[in-house]
């Protein structure tokens, strides 16, 4: 059953990494209440807590392209190579796809993740000094604090990937800067920190958040302590701790079976699937209507976006997936009306999209759940991980234990080295397709963009290349933000 989520969020101030000035970037939820009282109950601190998980999935810069959280899950994959354009039609996250937008200081998306991430982490540290003296019980402070650290490690970890320069393990101190720690609600403007302190602080929070944390949650909507494990396996395996990432990806799937074939074709729009660990429930009178994750990445929602442009894969990486894989079905190389679902009046395009599906055909709800860690994301995290630390035949049989579900044709790896890893990223790109990898994947292993050979139309695409370690992969740092806080400084233009 789906259980409403109040969307209360809190303010004190301004609670971002600057000062507060005119034209700072607003990083503040948009209602405001006492702190005090919002957290002088753990009952009125649940219904806070809600609120900010309620503040990843709203538009920011009044734009029905920029819906958070799940917005930027859709461009991080625009930014890599496996999700392609349809056509030229509708031109959503265009700009995004061609490398243009995160590289502009004025533009949505630098503007959007730090927004909306130092909104979350002003809101979290809200919860975690006003915490310890709510009235209730032990359980409930300890469930409530375990979650504010989660999403405060949750949004730094995502800002330092991506406004800070790769995590390098051979360069440990990562001294490069990363964004700024801000650790209890402030008004005052600080530096930023580097890398390594920014990971030190995330790796501080998730520990102790899983040693509050229990498997029980208000819903699935919620950090719990498989989520926040989930959480630390993906900061270890970007940080390159192999055997914790391994370790920790185990314990974030225990009780999250794979789903079976039948389920894996119902659309990935139901957080009651067993495989999920975390995702956002997603309620009909909660809804964004046109800026949703679904209103731009499904296949059947009835919106320009979809009708106009519908979402395509590589079509270099579906030739490599076996006709036996029921990854196979989610994409349809040559559509017809008889073998592809889109909304009335929908173009068809090859190799398009048909992972994503909403209820109805065409679907004219955007109550499609939102999947945000899924316990197949754990079983490609641990094979990596132990092919990394030259545990090959190990890292073989966890690679089997999820491919296997997908193909039972699939045979047991005997591949060794850098084959055995490009195996597990070649099942990594088609499992994790839409649900907002790529970008960082490429960046983490310090790969080049290529978009050469498949079927990226260069009008839309423009960038085909960009070699590892460039500027571009680092966000610039947003223009009001500099102006407001005089103690930042701008990644390299």
């Amino acid at each position: 059953m789906k259980k409403k989520l109040f969307a209360l969020t809190i303010a004190i101030g301004c609670m971002s990494a600057i000062s507060c000035s005119d034209d700072y970037l607003d990083t503040t939820p948009t209602a405001s209440v006492d702190a005090g009282a919002a957290f002088s109950t753990t009952k009125n601190a649940t219904a806070a807590i809600n609120g900010i998980y309620r503040a990843m999935v709203v538009r920011y810069q009044s734009s029905q392209g920029f819906f958070g959280y799940p917005a930027l899950m859709i461009i991080q994959d625009v930014l890599g190579e496996d999700l392609v354009f349809g056509n030229s039609s509708n031109g959503w996250h265009f700009s995004e796809g061609r490398w243009l937008s995160h590289r502009n200081e004025a533009f949505n998306l630098t503007e959007t993740p730090y927004q909306m991430y130092y909104r979350l982490i002003g809101n979290a540290n809200l919860a975690i000094v006003n915490l310890p003296d709510a009235v209730g019980p032990k359980e409930d402070r300890d469930r409530l604090m375990g979650e504010a650290l989660g999403l405060r490690a949750f949004s730094y970890f995502n800002l330092v990937q991506l406004y800070g320069k790769r995590y390098d393990a051979a360069a440990k101190p990562n001294t490069q800067l990363g964004v700024p720690l801000v650790l209890a609600p402030t008004t005052e403007g600080v530096p930023r920190n580097t890398v390594e302190e920014v990971y030190t602080q995330i790796n501080k929070d998730l520990t102790e958040a899983v040693a509050l944390l229990t498997s029980n949650r208000v819903a699935k909507s919620h950090i719990n302590k498989e989520v926040a494990n989930g959480l630390l396996a993906r900061v270890a395996l970007v940080q390159q701790r192999w055997a914790d990432a391994a370790t920790y990806a185990v314990a974030a799937r225990k009780g999250y079976p794979l789903m079976s074939i039948m389920q894996y074709q119902d659309g990935f729009a139901d957080l009651t699937n067993p495989e999920w660990i975390w995702g956002f429930d997603h309620l009909e009178d909660q809804s964004e209507f046109f800026g949703a994750y679904h209103s731009y990445i499904s296949s059947n929602y009835n919106s320009s976006n979809i009708r106009q442009t519908p979402k395509a894969i590589n079509s270099l990486l579906y030739a490599k997936i076996p006709e036996t894989d029921v990854r196979k079905k989610l994409w349809v190389e040559k559509p017809t009306k008889d073998n592809s679902i889109t909304p009335p009046g929908g173009v068809r395009v090859p190799f398009m999209n048909q992972k994503f599906r909403l209820p109805g055909t065409p679907s004219t709800s955007t109550q499609g759940d939102i999947p945000y860690m899924r316990a197949a994301e754990m079983y490609l995290i641990e094979a990596e991980a132990l092919a990394k630390q030259g545990k090959e035949a190990d890292a073989a049989k966890v690679l089997f234990e999820l491919a296997s579900k997908r193909d039972p044709a699939y045979k047991l790896s005997t591949k060794t080295g850098a084959a055995l890893l490009e195996e597990i990223y070649f099942q990594r790109r088609i499992e994790l397709w839409g649900e907002g990898h790529r970008f960082l994947d490429l960046k983490r292993l310090n790969m080049p963009l290529d978009r050469n050979g498949a079927n990226h139309n260069p009008a839309v695409a423009v960038i085909f290349d960009v070699p590892a370690g460039d500027v571009k992969w680092e966000f610039l740092i947003p223009r009001r933000e500099l102006n407001a806080n005089k103690a930042l400084v701008q990644n390299p233009l």
